[in-house]
């Protein structure tokens, strides 16, 4: 009915990624701390990473090889090098917002002229932005006060 979030035994991971660097480089860190420690102590390391992050161990790995590194990495580098993979292919595979939203200041424009003047002037104080508007709509919004009677230097005070 349900199904169980599959969980990552990390301690397995880091006794893998041990297992990698003795292979490759002969030890795994130069300690005289007991290896069983430092493994567990890696695994509650690993598991401060976002957990998706630990699908680019494996590249990391590869990579450390193919740059020609005579020597296995330490835990913080092989940590950082993980977290740095990740947060790139977060970068590049989030999907980006639109930069800039553009607003009908026309169609809102209409809406307002047609409930009345107190709408208008809301429109004015909250809504307008000389900017962004177009030449037209600034021609309408323009007639419309001036039909209402207001003064010119008020209405160009108004605009902007």
């Amino acid at each position: 009915m349900y199904q169980r979030e599959e969980t990552i035994d990390l301690g397995i991971i880091a006794s893998e990624i041990a297992q990698w660097s003795i292979n490759h480089y002969g030890y795994f860190v130069k300690s005289s701390n007991d290896k069983l420690e430092m493994i567990t102590s890696f695994a509650e390391d690993l598991s401060r990473l976002p957990q998706d992050s630990i699908r680019f161990v494996g590249k990391v790995q590869n990579e450390w090889v193919d740059n020609g590194n005579t020597r296995p990495p330490t835990i913080p580098e092989f940590l950082k090098e993980v977290r740095t993979k990740y947060n790139q292919d977060m970068q590049q595979n989030t999907p980006k917002l639109e930069h800039h939203q553009t607003i009908d200041y026309a169609g809102m424009w209409n809406a307002c002229e047609n409930c009345g003047e107190h709408d208008a002037l809301n429109f004015m104080k909250m809504t307008y932005n000389k900017r962004e508007v177009s030449d037209a709509t600034k021609y309408i919004i323009r007639t419309y006060f001036e039909k209402l009677g207001y003064d010119k230097n008020k209405i160009n005070k108004m605009m902007g």
